[in-house]
């Protein structure tokens, strides 16, 4: 790609009008490439439950509307049940948990995610979301912590569900379909 952008603009120092149309055609290529698709770094062999934990107090069917989120791109979970243990800390083998955050976690993140893969397959074999009460009830929090769950890594596309940045991000989960 580098000397593909050399020698294009070798080339084109000869006429400066010819320049600008080359720079901003390269340029689109750049950021397209520069964006790429969506990658999923893991993913579940089994199909998984999602375990909400009381003390998070994630409304059910907060969990349900983002799981059906998931569900409507081909992904599929066996149940969504709330714990009221206040023991409930960490996921089972098969299970997304959704707990509050541990010591340490950044009060300035809304959420985050941990999955936990096989040594020998590199299958998710279990997950953790760690989310503050206060942003149980924002739109796409969730979703988003529920993609990192499935495998999908930070998307830098605007709008994407699996955008980094809660106000650049939305719905649109191109390339994330099952």
């Amino acid at each position: 790609m580098g000397f593909l952008l050399l020698y294009i603009l070798s080339c084109s120092m000869a006429a400066n009008q010819d320049y600008a149309i080359l720079n901003a055609k390269v340029s689109a290529v750049v950021d397209t490439f520069a964006v790429g698709r969506p990658q999923q770094k893991a993913k579940w062999k089994i199909i998984p439950t999602i375990r909400v934990c009381a003390s998070t107090k994630v409304p059910t069917y907060r969990a349900v509307q983002a799981a059906r989120y998931w569900e409507s791109a081909g992904y599929t979970f066996k149940d969504i049940r709330k714990d009221p243990l206040s023991t409930c800390m960490n996921p089972h083998i098969g299970e997304i948990i959704i707990t509050l955050p541990e010591i340490g976690f950044a009060d300035s993140h809304m959420a985050s995610t941990r999955i936990y893969t096989n040594n020998e397959t590199g299958d998710i074999v279990k997950a953790k979301i760690h989310i503050l009460p206060k942003n149980s009830r924002k739109d796409r929090v969730l979703e988003h912590e529920l993609g990192h769950a499935l495998g999908w890594m930070h998307y830098r596309q605007r709008f994407h569900i699996m955008h980094p940045n809660w106000y650049q991000g939305g719905y649109d989960r191109s390339g994330i379909r099952k």
